[in-house]
C-alpha cells in the first residue's frame, strides 16, 4: 500500500505474468462493465492515526489515545461475499489475482471470459483449460494442453501471447527464444508477410522466394501493382542442380512450380503497369491456359483489344478472341485464322457479316453463314449476290426454311420460271398465293407434288390444319371437269362424299376400288349404303364384281360378311374352274381373320380345304409319290364334286384311275357307276378311258370291295 496526503492506495504484485514480476494499483470497480475504472480504489486514513498492519482487507491503526482502529480498504471490499450478483465483489477479486473466488462469482460468459484471459496473463494454463472446456471453446483447450507443458518461459510467453492476440510480444518473446523460428512461423501463418519476409531474411534465407511469392500475391490483391512485381522478381528461385535422382527431379519439378507462379504474377503485373509488350511475352513463354486468360481479361478491361485477343487465343478461348478481332480491332484476317475452332453460331455468323459488309468477300461470308447454319443467309447470299439460284433450290429444299424460301419464290417470280416459284411458295407457308400462280400459269402439278411433300399425310388422310390446301386442288381439278384427280384429293381433304361421288363418276376398275377406299375410311353408314346400291347396279343398272363387296367389307372390318362374301366369290370361281382365283381369295381372307383372332367360318374352312386339296394332288402323286394321300384328297374332291362343274368328268375320271392304282376298289367302282350312268360324264370322257371305266363296271365279280383303312397318328 502507498499512503500519500493521507490516502490510501491498493497496489497487487504478481511475481508471475506475461510481463514478468509487476506491481499494479487496484482500480475502483464498474459493476455494470465488469472492467476496473480509471479511478484509484483510495481509503482515507483517520486523522492522527498511525497504520499498523493489514489484515483481511482492514487496515489497522493507532490513534491518538493510543487504541486500536479498523479501517476497511475500498479496494478489499465485498472480496469474501457469497453473493453472486454482487459485480463489484468480482472485479476486486480479478484484481487481487484472487481467480478461484471471482470464478465462482462469475455467473455470466462474459465474466468466465474475463477470468480466462486473467488467467493467462498470470500464466495459470491450468485454470485458464478448465475455463475455456466449462465455456466449450475446444479449439483454444486444445492449444493450451499443447503448450502447457513448455519448459521454456520465452516461448511459453510467446504461444500464450500469441493466444491472447499480442502479436508483437509473441514475435519478441519469440526471437529472445531457442526457436526464433517460431516467430516466423506465426507471421506466415497469420498471413502477415511483410513480417514474415523480414524475419525470413534474417533467420530462415530459404524461405525468402516462398516467402517474396506469397507477400506479392496480397499486394496484387490490394492493387499495389508496382510493390508486387517487385517480389514477383524477388520470389524467383534458381534450377538446383547435381546428380541425377528422383528427389532431384522432385525438387526441380516443385522449383519449376514455385517459379511458373511468380512469372504468371510478373506477366499480370506488368501489365498493369503498362509493360504491356513485356507481360504479354512472359505469358506467352509460360503457356498457361490461366494466366493467359487472367491476362486477356485486364486488357479487355484496358481496351488494348488485339493484345487481350492473343491471349484468348493462348487462353483457349478462340470465340473470344475472335469476337474482339471482329468487333473491337476489325482485324478479320486473325478472326479468320481461328475459325476452324469456333463453335458459336453468333461468333460464325458476325464473322460472316463483316466480311459482306466491310469486305464483300461473298465467298468467305458464305462459308462462314453455312458453318453457322444460318441457311437464310447463305440462301440471301447466293440470290442477291452470287446468283446462285439453283445452288439456293438445294439449299432450300434441304433446310425448309420459311424465309428463305420466299426469297427463292420472289427471285423465280421475277424470272418467270413459275414451277420451281410454286413449289417455294408452298415451302414459305404460302399456299394461296402458290395456288393462285399455279392456276394461272398452268403449274398445278408443282403445287401438288410440293404440297405433298410438305405435308405428312397419314393413311391416306392430310391433318386438320392442311385439308383446306388438298380442297384448293380438289376444287381445280372439278373445275377442270377431272372427277379422278378431284376425288383423289378429296379423299385426302377428308371430304369422303365428294370424293365418293367423283369416283364412282367415273366407274373404272380403279376408281371403283378407290371409292371402296373412302368407304372403309369414312365409317358412315349413308356413304356405305350409297356405294352398296352402285355396286348391286341399282344405280347406273350395271351390277359390280363381287370382289368389290368383299373388299368393302374388309375394309368396314366387317370380316363376317367379307368371309361369307369370299365363299361365294370363290364358289363363282369354282364354277367357272378359276381354282386359284378362288384358292388365292379364301387363303387372303383366312388370313386376315386369323390374324384378328377371329373364327374362320365353316363353310370357308370347308371350301378351302376343297380347292386346296384339288390343287395339290399332283404335287404329291409326282414328286412325293404319296399315292395313298393323293387318292384320299382326289376321294374328297369327288365327293363334292357338285363346286367342280366345270372339269366334273375329269375330276372324276382322275379319281376312278387313281383309285384302281392305289386299290381303293369300291370307291373305283362307286365312281365308275356315277361317270357311265351320267351321260354328260360319259361323253366327256375320252375313249382310251371310257373303255377302262366301263370295263371296271362289266367286271365287278361278286368277291367284296373295301378300300384301305386310313392310318391315323399317334394320339400325342
Amino acid at each position: 500500500m502507498c499512503i500519500r496526503d493521507r490516502l490510501i492506495v491498493t497496489y497487487c504484485y504478481t511475481p508471475n505474468s506475461r510481463h514478468g514480476p509487476v506491481c499494479e494499483p487496484v482500480f475502483q470497480a464498474d459493476p455494470t462493465t465488469y472492467n476496473p475504472t480509471t479511478k484509484l480504489a483510495s481509503t482515507s486514513l483517520p486523522h492522527r492515526s498511525t497504520p499498523l498492519c493489514v489484515y483481511k482487507g482492514n487496515l489497522y491503526c493507532q490513534t491518538a489515545a493510543s487504541s486500536i482502529a479498523q479501517v476497511p480498504l475500498s479496494s478489499h471490499k465485498l472480496i469474501y461475499s457469497n453473493s453472486k450478483r454482487d459485480g463489484e465483489s468480482f472485479i476486486n477479486n480479478l484484481q487481487l489475482n484472487r481467480l478461484p473466488a471471482a470464478l465462482a462469482l462469475a455467473t455470466k460468459p462474459e465474466q468466465h471470459q474475463i477470468v480466462a484471459k486473467r488467467a493467462l496473463h498470470l500464466l495459470d494454463i491450468e485454470l485458464a483449460i478448465r475455463v475455456y472446456r466449462s465455456l466449450n471453446q475446444p479449439t483454444l483447450v486444445m492449444c493450451l494442453e499443447k503448450i502447457r507443458h513448455i519448459k521454456e518461459k520465452n516461448i511459453l510467453l510467446g504461444h500464450i501471447s500469441m493466444i491472447s492476440g499480442n502479436f508483437n510480444d509473441a514475435q519478441n518473446f519469440f526471437t529472445r527464444s531457442s526457436r526464433p523460428i517460431l516467430a516466423l512461423e506465426m507471421r506466415r501463418d497469420l498471413l502477415q508477410w511483410e513480417h514474415a519476409l523480414h524475419l525470413a531474411k534474417t533467420m530462415a534465407v530459404d524461405q525468402v522466394p516462398h516467402m517474396s511469392k506469397e507477400y506479392a500475391q496480397q499486394l496484387e490483391y490490394r492493387g499495389e501493382y508496382a510493390k508486387a512485381l517487385d517480389h514477383y522478381k524477388g520470389g524467383k528461385m534458381a534450377i538446383p542442380t547435381g546428380h541425377q535422382s528422383a528427389e532431384l527431379d522432385a525438387e526441380i519439378g516443385t522449383v519449376n512450380t514455385h517459379n511458373a507462379a511468380c512469372d504468371g504474377g510478373l506477366a499480370r503485373c506488368m501489365v498493369r503497369t503498362g509493360s504491356i509488350r513485356d507481360g504479354v511475352q512472359v505469358a506467352q513463354g509460360l503457356k498457361d491456359v490461366t494466366v493467359a486468360l487472367e491476362c486477356a481479361k485486364i486488357l479487355e478491361s484496358m481496351n488494348q483489344y488485339e493484345e487481350a485477343g492473343a491471349m484468348y487465343e493462348a487462353g483457349d478461348q478462340p470465340e473470344k478472341a475472335a469476337t474482339l478481332y471482329i468487333t473491337e480491332t476489325k482485324n478479320l484476317k486473325a478472326a479468320g485464322r481461328l475459325l476452324p475452332k469456333i463453335t458459336s453460331r453468333n461468333v460464325l455468323v458476325m464473322y460472316a457479316k463483316a466480311k459482306e459488309h466491310q469486305e464483300q468477300a461473298y465467298g468467305e461470308a458464305e462459308a462462314a453463314y453455312t458453318q453457322a447454319e444460318d441457311w437464310d443467309n447463305v440462301v440471301r447470299l447466293k440470290v442477291e449476290r452470287q446468283n446462285d439460284l439453283h445452288g439456293a433450290y438445294k439449299i432450300v429444299r434441304k433446310t425448309r426454311s420459311a424465309d428463305a424460301a420466299s426469297m427463292v419464290a420472289a427471285m423465280c417470280r421475277k424470272k418467270k420460271e413459275y414451277g420451281p416459284a410454286v413449289e417455294f411458295l408452298v415451302l414459305a407457308k404460302k399456299t394461296q398465293d402458290a395456288f393462285e400462280l399455279a392456276d394461272a400459269h398452268n403449274c398445278m402439278i408443282n403445287f401438288e407434288e410440293a404440297l405433298i411433300g410438305q405435308v405428312q399425310i397419314k393413311d391416306g388422310v392430310a391433318p386438320p390444319a392442311n385439308r383446306e390446301d388438298f380442297m384448293l386442288v380438289a376444287q381445280h381439278y372439278d373445275s377442270k371437269k377431272k372427277p379422278m384427280q378431284a376425288g383423289q384429293y378429296y379423299e385426302v381433304a377428308a371430304s369422303y362424299t365428294n370424293a365418293m361421288d367423283r369416283f364412282m363418276t367415273v366407274n373404272t376398275e380403279e376408281s371403283v376400288g378407290r371409292a371402296v377406299e373412302v368407304a372403309g375410311r369414312a365409317r358412315s353408314d349413308a356413304l356405305t349404303n350409297k356405294l352398296i346400291d352402285f355396286l348391286m347396279g341399282e344405280v347406273d343398272g350395271e351390277a359390280k364384281d363381287p370382289s368389290y363387296i368383299f373388299k368393302l367389307y374388309m375394309a368396314l372390318g366387317n370380316f363376317e360378311k367379307a368371309a361369307k362374301t369370299s365363299v361365294i366369290i370363290a364358289t363363282k370361281s369354282q364354277e367357272a374352274g378359276n381354282y386359284r382365283a378362288a384358292h388365292k381369295s379364301l387363303v387372303e381372307t383366312a388370313l386376315v381373320l386369323q390374324e384378328k383372332k377371329i373364327r374362320i367360318p365353316a363353310d370357308l374352312r370347308r371350301n378351302l380345304m376343297l380347292v386346296h386339296s384339288y390343287l395339290i394332288v399332283k404335287h404329291i402323286v409326282a414328286p412325293l409319290d404319296d399315292m395313298d394321300n393323293a387318292t384320299r384328297m382326289l376321294l374328297r374332291v369327288a365327293r363334292n364334286i357338285r363346286k367342280f362343274p366345270a372339269h366334273a368328268a375329269t375330276i372324276l375320271t382322275s379319281t376312278i384311275l387313281q383309285c384302281v392304282k392305289v386299290g381303293f376298289k369300291s370307291s373305283a367302282y362307286e365312281y365308275a357307276c356315277i361317270v357311265i350312268q351320267n351321260d354328260k360324264y360319259k361323253a366327256e370322257m375320252n375313249d382310251k378311258h371310257k373303255k377302262k371305266v366301263e370295263s371296271l363296271v362289266r367286271k365287278r365279280g361278286k368277291e367284296e370291295m373295301n378300300d384301305p383303312q386310313e392310318q391315323n397318328t399317334p394320339c400325342p
